[in-house]
């Protein structure tokens, strides 16, 4: 099934916004739609996740790479997907041959991370939590919201730092809320992250947010112990299993092929750490730094984690650096079934003895 392709993430931003045709803006400018925010509520949209900031994507006039351009979508631009179709001539460098058909035209489906507009209600103060103290695990459900950072940009982490001032959180991602504030009128809230991450806090309004509750994290099924997660690097697919019977399925993005060996390595490993969200880095800018990552599961001991993703759409090609990277749903499914469980507060487990623990499986074929 999987075509292997031996880059990086990191690597496939950058280099698919160039396949489509991405070019660099004059510094400061941004295009005008990624400046609105009057998305229809509830709508199946779209957030072009690829790219370097300011960069472009074109549209097509039919779904195939050759087809003529009809106009382009910038970096974070947002818009409706009307349906998902299926290139009308087979590429046979990709893999993915799904693309979204838009009011405008046909864009490749991998450069989009599929969102929605769910605006909330803000709440007037912040639940106690474990410590009885003031906060809350959150999840943003706009596509994108901009925030304002306690400190100087300059001295915050490389994702907020590098980005030219234009870094936003994304639909999907996970925070920590520790403060609530009213200004201009409007309800903001003090998002961080409590593992990972370097000690950056940053207002963001409060619609975005949606707070997390402990019954949509219950455990599924942990009274079944004989759980096995299996992940086939060859076909880009992970299965869930108790005892024979299957009980969960999708497709992933391991790690890929380097020097004749899989970033994500085969073996039979127990999980030992679980987190709510986990801000994950390495190497810098040359090679990512990413927060706000959701429903985290850690099976290896090098850092190999199944974990949700908001900057590709690309499953079933092997592009990360070594983690089992899924779609949001997916990983929250495959977090909560994984044994042990977790409670909301504090939203992690190091896990004391694997004889608790769900076992993952990696395979070549």
């Amino acid at each position: 099934m999987n075509f292997n392709s031996n880059i990086s993430r990191r690597d496939f931003l950058k280099i698919s916004g160039l396949a489509a045709g991405a070019l660099l803006l004059p510094f400061g400018k941004a295009s005008a739609s990624s400046l609105m925010q009057d998305w229809p509520v509830g709508a199946n949209l779209g957030r072009v996740a690829v790219g370097e900031m300011r960069s472009f994507i074109d549209l097509k006039a039919e779904p195939n790479m050759n087809a003529a351009t009809t106009t382009r979508v910038w970096r974070d631009d947002v818009f409706e997907i009307k349906q998902e179709v299926i290139a009308n001539v087979l590429d046979f460098n990709r893999y993915n041959q799904k693309w979204y058909q838009t009011a405008d035209g046909f864009i490749y489906a991998p450069y989009v991370q599929p969102v929605k507009n769910l605006p909330n209600q803000p709440l007037v103060e912040l639940p106690l939590d474990d410590q009885g103290q003031r906060g809350m695990w959150v999840e943003i459900t706009v596509p994108r919201v901009n925030f304002e950072l306690t400190k100087a940009w300059s001295d915050a982490s490389s994702w907020i730092r590098d980005s030219e001032g234009l870094a936003k959180l994304y639909y999907s991602q996970v925070f920590w809320a520790s403060d609530i504030r009213n200004k201009d009128g409007k309800t903001e809230y003090l998002l961080s992250e409590k593992y990972g991450a370097l000690p950056d806090y940053y207002w963001v309004d409060a619609q975005a947010c949606r707070p997390i509750s402990a019954e949509e994290i219950a455990p599924i099924h942990p009274d079944v112990g004989d759980k096995r997660v299996l992940v086939n690097l060859q076909s880009q697919t992970l299965h869930c299993f108790e005892g024979s019977q299957e009980v969960y399925f999708c497709e992933v993005s391991t790690g890929y092929l380097r020097d004749g060996k899989w970033l994500t390595p085969p073996g039979t490993t127990p999980v030992w750490r679980k987190m709510v969200s986990l801000h994950m880095s390495a190497g810098g800018v040359s090679q990512y730094d990413s927060p706000g990552i959701a429903w985290t599961t850690l099976f290896h001991p090098d850092g190999q984690a199944i974990h949700a993703v908001y900057w590709h759409n690309n499953f079933g090609v092997a592009l990360s650096h070594g983690c089992v990277n899924c779609l949001p749903h997916d990983a929250k499914w495959i977090w909560r079934w994984i044994n042990p469980q977790v409670a909301l507060y504090p939203g992690e487990l190091t896990v004391p003895d694997s004889s608790q623990s769900t076992f993952v499986q990696v395979i070549e074929s």
